[in-house]
C-alpha cells in the first residue's frame, strides 16, 4: 500500500468522515437539534412535576411514564422498522412528537397543565421516540459506506452525550427566564429539523415482490434470529453485564453529590456536565484507537479504567476532583458503549437491522433498570460509597468475559447479502399457504459424514437464524450415503424471503455443507401441510 492510499483510507476511516456525506450530515445535525431539544423538554417536566404538586408518587410516575414506552414498545418498534419504510416511519414518528411537544407548550402557557395531563402527555411522547429510535438507528448503515459505519456511530454517540451536556443547561437557564411552557414549545420546534432532512432524503427503494412480513411474525422471526446469532447474543451478553455493573453511578450520583461531597444542585450538575464531556471526547477520539487496537481490548481496557475512576471517586471529598475524574469515566464510558454498539450493528443484516437495534435497546434499558434499583437497596444498607466500590468490583470483574465471549466472534461476521440467492422450489404456492416442509438431499460418503455432521450443526442454527421453525437431519437405511436435510417455514413467502436473506457469510455456512455432496446439485423438495385432516379413525 503507498503513502497515498495510506492517507486515504485514514482519512476514510476519520471520525469526521461520515460528515462529508451531505445526507448524513444533516441528519446529524438535525438529529442534533432535537435531542437538545428533548433534554430541555425532560428538565422543564421535571420542574413543572414539582411545581404542581408535592407528591413524590407523581414525580416518580414521571419517570415511569417516560421510560415505560421503551421498553414495552421495543419489540414492535424493532418490527416496524423492518417491515414498514424506515424513512416513512421515522417521519411520523418525528411528527407525533412535534404535535404532542406543542399541544403541552400551550396548555402550560394557558396554565391548563396538571399532573395527570402531564403524566398522559409524557407518555405520548414517549411512545413516540420508542416508535422511532430502531428505525432512525437502523437508517445509518444505509446513509454511510460500510467501512465509515464505525465512524458513523461514535458521531452519533456524540449526539447523545452533547446534548445531554447542553440540553438541561439550556433548559434551565429557559426555564428560569420564560418557562417551562416555551421549553416545550422550543421542543416541538426542534423536531422541525429532523422532519425536513428526512422528508428531503429519498430513500431508494427496495421493492422485493413479496407481501410484507406480519408485525407478530417479524417479532418471532427477529427472535429467532437473535437465539442462534451466537455473535450477535454475545454483545448482548457483554454490553448487559457492563450496564448491570456500571449503573450504580448514574443511580446514586445525586446521592453521592448530596452526601458524599455536600455539594449543591449546581454540583450535581458539573458532575454530569463531566461526563458528558468525557464521553464526547471519547466519541472523538475513538475511531484512531480503533485502528490500533481490536474491539475487545478497547473495551478491556476502558472498563477497567472506568472502575478505578468509580473507586477513585468514593476516596476524594472535592467536587472539582470528582468532576475531572468523571471526565475521564466518560472517555471509558463511551468507548464501551460505541463498541458494543459497533459489534451490534456489524453483526445485523438489513431485514432484521431494526429488531436487533431494538432488543440492544432493550437490553441497555433492563440493565439500567435493574442495575438502578439493585444498586439503590444495597447503598440503604452498605453505604453510597460502599456500593460504588462493589460496582467498581464488579466492573472489573466483566473485563474477564473477553476471554470466553469475545467481540472478535462479531468482526468475523459479514452480514452484506451474497451475490446469489439460496435455489428454491419453482412450484406455485400463494404467498399465505403454509407451514411448508422443505428438504435438500445429500449424497455423502460414510467417510466424510462426521465432517459433514459437523457442518450441518452451522448449517441448522443459519436455518433457524433466517426464519425456520423445525430443522431436522435424516439418515436412510437402505443407503446410509443418503442424508435428507429438513426445515420448517412459516408460509411460502416466508421461504421465499429466506432464500433472499441469504447473507455472505450463511452462503459460506451453506458452502461448506454441500462441498461434502457428491453429484449434481442437491435436490431440493418443498412439501406442503394438509389442513383440515381429521384423526385417525
Amino acid at each position: 500500500m503507498t503513502v497515498t492510499d495510506t492517507a486515504s483510507q485514514a482519512s476514510a476511516n476519520s471520525t469526521w468522515a461520515p460528515l462529508r456525506i451531505r445526507v448524513f450530515r444533516t441528519l446529524w445535525l438535525a438529529s442534533l437539534a432535537s435531542n437538545i431539544g428533548s433534554w430541555m423538554h425532560l428538565v422543564a417536566a421535571s420542574w413543572t412535576m414539582t411545581s404542581l404538586t408535592t407528591s413524590a408518587v407523581m414525580v416518580g410516575l414521571l419517570q415511569t411514564a417516560n421510560s415505560a414506552p421503551n421498553c414495552l414498545l421495543a419489540l414492535p418498534a424493532g418490527a416496524l422498522a423492518d417491515v414498514l419504510d424506515r424513512r416513512r416511519l421515522v417521519l411520523l414518528s418525528q411528527l407525533w412528537q412535534l404535535l404532542i411537544a406543542a399541544t403541552l407548550g400551550f396548555l402550560t402557557l394557558a396554565h391548563i397543565t396538571n399532573p395527570p395531563v402531564l403524566l398522559v402527555m409524557t407518555f405520548a411522547m414517549a411512545t413516540g421516540s420508542a416508535l422511532g429510535v430502531p428505525a432512525f438507528s437502523a437508517l445509518t448503515p444505509e446513509l454511510v459506506p460500510r467501512a465509515q459505519l464505525p465512524a458513523a456511530i461514535s458521531l452519533n454517540s456524540v449526539i447523545l452525550t452533547g446534548s445531554q451536556a447542553i440540553g438541561p443547561a439550556i433548559g434551565g437557564v429557559l426555564i428560569a427566564s420564560t418557562g417551562a411552557g416555551t421549553v416545550f414549545i422550543v421542543n416541538a420546534v426542534s423536531f422541525t429539523a429532523v422532519v425536513a432532512a428526512v422528508a428531503s432524503w429519498r430513500r431508494p427503494k427496495q421493492a422485493t415482490g413479496l407481501p410484507a412480513e406480519h408485525v407478530a411474525s417479524a417479532i418471532r422471526t427477529g427472535l429467532r434470529y437473535v437465539g442462534n446469532a451466537p455473535a450477535f447474543r454475545i454483545v448482548l451478553i457483554r454490553a448487559g453485564a457492563y450496564v448491570l455493573s456500571f449503573s450504580a453511578l448514574p443511580a446514586l450520583l445525586a446521592v453521592f453529590t448530596r452526601k458524599g461531597l455536600h455539594g449543591p444542585a449546581a454540583g450535581y450538575g458539573l458532575l454530569l456536565g463531566a461526563l458528558g464531556i468525557g464521553g464526547i471526547g471519547g466519541a472523538l477520539i475513538l475511531p484512531r484507537v480503533r485502528q490500533k487496537w481490536s474491539a475487545d481490548r478497547i473495551v478491556v481496557v476502558a472498563t477497567l479504567v472506568y472502575a478505578v475512576a468509580l473507586a477513585a471517586i468514593t476516596t476524594v471529598h472535592n467536587v472539582i476532583t470528582v468532576a475531572v475524574i468523571l471526565v475521564v469515566a466518560g472517555v471509558a464510558g463511551m468507548a464501551n458503549m460505541s463498541t458494543f454498539n459497533i459489534a451490534g450493528q456489524s453483526v445485523l443484516p438489513d431485514w432484521v437491522r431494526g429488531r436487533g437495534l431494538a432488543i440492544v435497546q432493550l437490553t441497555f434499558m433492563l440493565a439500567l433498570a435493574v442495575g438502578g434499583a439493585m444498586w439503590g437497596t444495597l447503598s440503604t444498607t452498605i453505604g453510597v460509597n460502599a456500593t460504588l466500590g462493589v460496582s467498581a468490583a464488579c466492573l472489573a470483574a466483566t473485563s474477564t468475559l473477553a476471554r470466553r465471549l469475545p467481540l472478535a466472534a462479531a468482526e468475523a461476521v459479514d452480514p452484506t447479502l451474497a451475490d446469489q440467492h439460496e435455489p428454491y422450489v419453482p412450484v406455485t404456492l400463494s404467498p399465505d399457504d403454509g407451514p411448508v416442509l422443505l428438504s435438500v438431499e445429500y449424497c455423502v460418503p460414510v467417510a466424510s459424514q462426521s465432517d459433514f455432521l459437523a457442518a450441518a450443526r452451522r448449517l441448522a442454527r443459519m436455518r433457524r437464524r433466517e426464519g425456520a421453525l423445525h430443522w431436522g437431519l435424516y439418515t436412510d437405511p437402505n443407503d446410509t450415503r443418503r442424508l435428507v436435510e429438513t426445515f420448517t417455514v412459516p408460509s411460502w413467502s416466508e421461504h421465499l424471503r429466506t432464500a433472499a436473506r441469504l447473507t455472505t457469510t450463511d452462503a459460506r455456512v451453506l458452502a461448506e455443507a454441500r462441498e461434502f455432496h457428491h453429484g449434481d446439485e442437491p435436490k431440493l423438495t418443498a412439501l406442503l401441510t394438509l389442513k383440515d385432516v381429521g384423526p385417525g379413525r
